[in-house]
């Protein structure tokens, strides 16, 4: 049996909330989601929760918005090695390279249905549950 997945959605807009945990829930048996609405409710929730296998974080976001949350956890020592996933509804070259710069380990662009979620919801637990297996630094 394969060991739970422990993903933190970070997003302030509640809809994609639901549209990004759905697909993921659709996609694996063993995945366990929390949800934060920003940065700093994310990192409360490492410090709280404890730190989660994989982040999967949107960009734009009001505070501590995604590209200063990938920052932040590269920038901790006890956080560093997390897999961080962008996604934002952004095409722009310039945040998709601010992204990965950062340590974002994958940008995806938001899709624009539910299958489309489910698509890429799939590509996220396909590529990260090998990653999650992998021993960890932290």
């Amino acid at each position: 049996m394969a060991r739970e997945l422990n993903v933190l959605v970070v997003d302030d807009d509640p809809i994609d909330q639901r549209l990004i945990s759905s697909a993921l829930r659709k996609c694996s048996d063993t995945i366990n989601i929390r949800i934060a609405d920003g940065g700093v409710e994310a990192l409360d929730s490492f410090s709280r929760e404890g730190v989660p296998d994989l982040v999967v974080t949107d960009i734009k976001m009001p505070g501590i918005d995604g590209h200063q949350l990938v920052d932040l956890i590269r920038g901790t020592p006890k956080y560093c090695c997390v897999p961080v996933v962008a996604y934002s509804t952004s095409m722009d070259e310039q945040d998709i390279r601010s992204a990965y710069m950062e340590g974002a380990n994958a940008y995806i662009v938001k899709p624009s249905s539910q299958a489309n979620y489910i698509e890429v919801g799939r590509a996220i637990i396909d590529f990260w549950t090998k990653t999650a297996e992998l021993p960890r630094l932290n």
